[in-house]
């Protein structure tokens, strides 16, 4: 039996995955183990997600769905068929002005949390992971997070579900009378579940036991609270569902209530000489109303010590407090902040509670508790990994329970764990590292979890989960924290909903007593920045090639297993290395886009696009290295050739005929250098040369302020796409700068000169240098020396002028301002022209790359917002995978790239009179090639506004 030929029958075979690299890249999640599926599918629909089912059940196969793979457990992973839902279970719409949402499990809950801004509300769960996270994860484990408590978590906040039975049969309990359809459609189903339902209630111990359960934060096992909060099978059915990680059936869509956002907010990080003093102010600060209340121990403070520094000496005891109040408006905000001060009197403090409102100053706050879980990752040895647990104290004996918790850690030979968590619920997470290749190691790790279930369960009758899912590592243990009775109970769905037990063996409920010990995933390193990676996959939401290739983290997972392979020697291992490294070329070199825009969700900022570049630029041939060099040292001439290339292939492209030659000229060229020529395919549109620069005018005034001008090559050499009729972006700028009353200067030698950032993007960095050394001189003369300041048109241009020729002037003491220009208009020119002269309409804007990790984003809104009517930035704007060439090389990684941001502008455009802009030429083209509407540069936007005024 060929299982990839078997399911390529029942759903296509471009959508199973069964090449090693497809399978190793969705081998881990953000836990401590590794599974290598047999083959991972894609279904697209409820018939093919049954028809899965079916041939589970008849081959005896397992089945383990996947959204994110951002979990901790090891509840994401699977050694037989893995079912990918990401890629094809995207939608999701906004219902009741944002009181309610509808969602498939593929769509990112940070993404919706967007979508509901407007409205001023979110979803209830709020997990640290919620930008990457996606929704089929955070139901499935009942995930909930820093604010949300219990009341706000998935099971409280779902209101109806479509279920897929391991049957086949389809529950929709979102229809009027669903409950009353289900017995006539599932009588064995309906019946078993009453009788449960009854069983358990009449139960009087095991119902106190489930109420007192789940009064707090508990995931440990099935969502035995259904049976008392709901009367209806159907509805005991749903919330059975939440927090089953998988097990009891597939949540193809979800309904779930939003939740109020307030607006007001205040924030403080109060400090403590003893851990007792903050576990004692965590009762009279709820009782305040806190929104949010992080603890900390003295090991987390001081992991942090780097980042923060504190005005007295962080003891062993020493403990802290994040405390935020979330109000309505901001009366009620200072009655809130009124009442904990009130509340905190009589509690010592290292240094008066002082609340602030500044949003900068509260994200700091928030950067110091988000970054404690990263900050083991990124100081820990290379080729250990990263165990993150969270249980469940009583909230008066938090102080107690966190100094048991240090002797645990001591005891078993953990004592470099950290401990924080959300002390308003009991809830404490402790992460460590440890290599876990080591026997000794795992067998500390095995009398340490045993000793943690004595700890929790025995001495404070907590809970082993809370919020995280039990996945593999308390698979073992779910017994010990809820008894015979009720894990009798446990046992009885499982069999009831999956009775062939197709559905993620060994998560939640195993009966092998050591299954958290085995399938630890090796981490050999690789590299000082790569061996950082935790695989948490926080990363894959940025990602341009994350549903056409790999994502950072399956890069690196590669590059790992690259790593064992090698070491290994044997032929088994030499012939899976070779298919990984055939098939890593495109998959994980030709189709990353080197943004580097993984690096800013990354949670220890590793840049997997520098590695990649790193990987390119060994790769080179010494002729494309002479090649490039060449090109840079004659960049003039290069500039040239490209405009009359762009000619002639604009020429050939108005012909069927003429599109074919090109494509088979090109073809043979790209093949031979492919980092340089890109292949100029049937459908490939290619824009016009950009005509030539125009002339400077004089400025009116004699005392006009003076600017460079630096046209990005962008800007010299790519013209209009076909349809496209906008005024050239320089004209634009000068027309712009000129009614600014600005006197405008270029470069000598402007038609030669390059920032850099075509050659270093393709990492040929000897060129990039050569290039950027040349213009930095040219700008330093032009700018007088520094005097006056430099704005270019490209925001990408702007960036790799600042790390090169800036950089470069720096080093020899010399300053050189340079802007793109949504800095530029931001600083400069709103100050001379006002910000009451707008284009009517909506302006949707793209913000590129470099204007995102720059901190780019407020100049861009606040330039818009001076000069239009309304402004909107797409809830899914993210790179559009052009990457300075990249969109004419792999164009299919810019298609890829841009088709959720897309759907979402020509939403909102088709509604609506909308102009479309961005900062960077290339980037205009991807966007306009994929939305079917030209983009324009924001300078446009701006001479538009100020022309019509």
């Amino acid at each position: 039996m060929n299982l990839a030929e078997d399911l390529g029958r029942i759903l296509s075979p471009e959508r199973v995955l069964a090449r090693p690299i497809d399978r190793l890249a969705r081998s881990v999640d953000a836990s401590i183990y590794r599974l290598i599926p047999e083959v991972v599918v894609r279904p697209r629909d409820v018939g093919e997600v049954s028809a899965l089912f079916a041939y589970a059940r008849a081959h005896r196969r397992h089945l383990t769905f996947r959204t994110a793979g951002t979990s901790l457990s090891g509840q994401a992973l699977s050694d037989d068929i893995l079912v990918e839902l990401g890629p094809l279970w995207r939608e999701a719409r906004i219902l009741d002005d944002g009181r309610r949402v509808w969602t498939q499990p593929g769509v990112i809950g940070g993404y919706i949390n967007l979508r509901l801004a407007a409205s001023g509300r979110r979803l209830g769960p709020d997990p640290a992971s919620i930008d990457a996270a996606m929704m089929g994860g955070i139901v499935a484990n009942n995930s909930s997070g820093m604010c949300c408590g219990v009341a706000q978590n998935s099971y409280h906040t779902m209101e109806s579900a479509v279920i897929v039975l391991t049957c086949g049969a389809v529950v929709d309990t979102s229809r009027t009378g669903a409950g009353a359809r289900l017995p006539a459609d599932r009588r064995a189903l309906h019946v078993a579940l009453s009788e449960l339902r009854d069983e358990i209630r009449a139960d009087t111990l095991l119902s106190a036991r489930i109420r007192s359960r789940f009064a707090y934060k508990n995931t440990t096992g099935y969502s035995l609270n259904a049976f008392l909060d709901h009367d209806d099978p159907a509805e005991i059915l749903v919330r059975l569902m939440v927090g089953s990680q998988g097990t009891l059936g597939f949540i193809a869509e979800m309904t779930l209530r939003t939740v109020p956002d307030p607006p007001a907010r205040a924030t403080a990080l109060l400090f403590f000489d003893d851990l007792r003093d903050a576990g004692a102010a965590v009762a009279p600060l709820v009782g305040a109303g806190a929104a949010a209340l992080e603890i900390m121990d003295a090991a987390s403070l001081r992991s942090q010590a780097g980042d923060r520094s504190y005005a007295f000496r962080i003891e062993d005891r020493t403990a802290a407090l994040l405390v935020e109040f979330r109000e309505r408006d901001e009366a009620a905000l200072e009655a809130a902040v009124s009442r904990a001060s009130d509340a905190m009197g009589a509690v010592p403090l290292l240094a008066p509670a002082r609340f602030t409102r500044d949003r900068v100053e509260r994200e700091q706050h928030w950067t110091l508790r988000k970054g404690l879980f990263p900050s083991v990752g990124g100081m820990r040895p290379s080729g250990t990994a990263v165990v993150i647990e969270d249980v469940v104290f009583p909230v008066a004996r938090l102080a107690e329970a966190i100094a048991d918790l240090r002797s645990l850690f001591d005891r078993h030979g953990f004592a470099d764990a950290i401990v924080f968590g959300h002390a308003r619920d009991g809830n404490l997470h402790f992460v460590f590292a440890r290599d876990f290749a080591d026997p000794a190691t795992v067998r500390s790790y095995a009398a340490f979890m045993r000793g943690l279930v004595e700890l929790v369960v025995g001495k404070y009758d907590g809970a082993l989960k809370a919020e995280h899912g039990s996945g593999r590592n308390m698979a073992p243990f779910v017994r010990d924290e809820w008894g015979d009775r009720a894990y009798g109970v446990m046992r009885r769905i499982k069999d009831l909903l999956d009775p062939e037990r197709i559905l993620n063996p060994d998560a939640v409920l195993s009966d092998d007593p050591e299954i958290h010990l085995k399938h630890l995933k090796p981490l050999p390193p690789i590299s000082p920045l790569a061996d950082r990676c935790i695989e948490c996959g926080f990363c894959e939401p940025r990602c341009p090639s994350r549903d056409l290739t790999l994502t950072p983290r399956q890069r690196i997972v590669v590059h790992r297993e690259l790593v064992r392979l090698d070491a290994l020697g044997t032929s088994e291992a030499r012939e899976w290395a070779e298919s990984l490294r055939d098939d890593f070329d495109y998959e994980g070199i030709a189709t990353c886009s080197v943004d580097s825009m993984c690096s800013t969700s990354c949670p220890v900022k590793i840049d997997t696009g520098a590695l990649i570049k790193e990987t390119r630029a060994a790769s080179h041939p010494p002729l494309a290295q002479r090649v490039a060099r060449a090109l840079a040292r004659h960049f003039g001439a290069t500039a040239m050739g490209a405009r009359s290339g762009l000619r002639l292939a604009s020429f050939a492209a108005r012909t069927s005929f003429g599109r074919r030659m090109l494509s088979g000229a090109s073809a043979p060229l790209h093949r031979a250098l492919p980092s340089l020529i890109p292949w100029l395919r049937n459908d490939t549109q290619v824009p016009r040369a950009a005509k030539r620069l125009p002339m400077l005018r004089p400025s009116p005034a004699a005392d006009a302020p003076r600017v460079v001008y630096f046209p990005s090559c962008l800007t010299r050499i790519l013209g209009p796409l076909p349809g496209e009729g906008a005024m050239p972006t320089a004209d634009a700028m000068l027309d712009v700068l000129g009614r600014a009353g600005f006197d405008v200067a270029y470069p000598e030698g402007i038609d030669s000169l390059c920032c850099g950032m075509p050659f270093s993007s393709k990492a040929f960095f000897p060129a990039a240098h050569a290039a950027s050394s040349r213009t930095a001189s040219a700008l330093w003369t032009a700018s007088r020396s520094g005097l006056d300041p430099v704005v270019t048109d490209a925001s990408p241009c702007a960036g790799a002028l600042a790390d090169y020729a800036v950089a470069g002037l720096a080093a020899e003491g010399r300053h050189l301002d340079v802007y793109d220009f949504p800095a530029f208009w931001s600083r400069h020119g709103l100050p001379r022209v006002g910000e009451g002269r707008r284009r009517p309409g909506v302006a949707i804007l793209h913000p590129t790359c470099t204007l995102m990790k720059t901190g780019g984003l407020p100049d861009l809104l606040r330039v818009a917002r001076a000069h239009s009517e309304e402004v909107i930035l797409p809830p899914a704007a993210e790179c559009c995978g052009f990457a300075g060439d990249r969109g004419f090389l792999v164009p299919e990684l810019t298609a890829a790239a841009t088709a959720r941001e897309a759907r979402d502008v020509l939403e909102i455009a088709s509604v609506r009179d909308a102009g479309l802009y961005s900062t960077c030429r290339t980037c205009e083209i991807g966007m306009s090639r994929a939305v079917g509407r030209p983009y324009r540069s924001l300078v446009h936007l701006v001479q538009e506004a100020l022309a019509n005024a």
